[in-house]
């Protein structure tokens, strides 16, 4: 059997003492660089690796930072995981990405995962903000945590676009053409972000002096099956909408069959809305509206959020960094029929 190479040997080997090595392994400056380069060449020849497990005990850092979202199929998330890695790569950390797939139990799995192999901290875009359970792991602060798009009764700082905002805008603008029957899908009833445009909407409408009738609305799913079921059913009503707000990327790719299925088409019959910017909204016929934001800047505004955590400048408090969302009108909507 191979021995297995350890500090001491690495210690032995470049004529120092243990301590030393641990100060090269974990990047501390103050070592003279003679030293540093005897100690590395050590490490390099004997092919040691410094155990994660020690290091976190020992309370050294790792160098890395966890990212835990819901739906790897989500392609928003990746724009975020670009924007956190760039900031995190630039100073020195390793981004770790996981996706709990919408549960509960496996964001528990995962933070406890990360304090274990030594993560510095998350950046967390927790499913359910009620869960008593993951609550109780954030607020314990047994790991640094920054959300995104995500709000919790805890000390903790969160990153979001200003999804109220957009919204309403939409919203204001389809009443602006004479819409009376606006339907909204979208999912994440358990979040800030279902709560933000939900109330978005409900403001456009009391503004107006509409009622929102709960019929329109269909907030359980952000897959593309349950945009083209639920536009069916929609579409299929006595009293159908006349527009329809999709508030989620995959959507769209539910929401056009549905309408093409019906022999509806965009914006004569229904006028249309979505959120977040993708080629297929671009390259529709007609091109689709959109409420668009920078999912990039909302991954590194959470980095540089948790950088200042980890460096003492800042405190994990109940601060809101909101990105702004802007309304890009295309050619998918238009009065509805009645008011031509």
């Amino acid at each position: 059997m191979t021995k297995r190479v350890t500090v001491h040997d690495v210690a032995r080997a470049a004529g120092v003492a243990i301590a030393t090595v641990s100060r090269v392994a974990n990047g501390v400056p103050t070592v003279a660089e003679d030293v540093r380069a005897r100690v590395q060449a050590a490490i390099d020849e004997l092919g040691w690796k410094p155990s994660m497990a020690a290091q976190s005990m020992r309370g050294v850092s790792a160098r890395m930072v966890g990212f835990i979202f819901s739906d790897i199929r989500n392609p928003i998330y990746s724009s975020m995981v670009k924007g956190a890695e760039s900031v995190l790569t630039e100073q020195g950390y390793m981004l770790m990405v996981a996706s709990s797939d919408g549960s509960s139990e496996r964001e528990l799995a995962l933070l406890d995962l990360f304090r274990q192999r030594g993560a510095d901290g998350v950046i967390f875009a927790v499913q359910d903000e009620s869960n008593s359970k993951v609550l109780a792991k954030v607020r314990s602060g047994s790991l640094p945590v920054v959300l995104l798009e995500r709000e919790l009764d805890a000390q903790v700082n969160a990153v979001g676009a200003d999804h109220l905002r957009g919204t309403r805008q939409a919203a204001e603008y389809l009443i602006s053409l004479g819409h009376r029957r606006i339907a909204m899908i979208t999912g994440g009833r358990g979040n800030r972000v279902a709560r933000d445009r939900l109330l978005g909407l409900q403001q456009a409408h009391e503004q107006a002096g509409l009622p929102v009738d709960p019929k329109l609305l269909r907030l359980d799913g952000f897959s593309a099956d349950y945009a083209y079921r639920e536009t069916q059913m929609l579409l299929g009503l006595s009293d159908p909408p006349t527009a329809i707000i999709g508030l989620g990327t995959p959507l769209l790719s539910g929401l056009l069959p549905a309408i093409r299925i019906n022999n509806l088409r965009v914006p004569e019959d229904v006028s249309l809305i979505v959120s977040n910017d993708s080629e297929l909204a671009q390259l529709a016929t007609p091109p689709v509206s959109v409420i668009r934001y920078d999912a990039h800047a909302l991954g590194d505004e959470a980095a540089r959020i948790l950088l200042r955590q980890l460096k003492g400048e800042i405190q994990p408090e109940r601060t809101r960094i909101q990105i702004p969302t802007e309304l890009v009108l295309r050619g998918s909507c238009a009065p509805p029929r009645t008011r031509r």
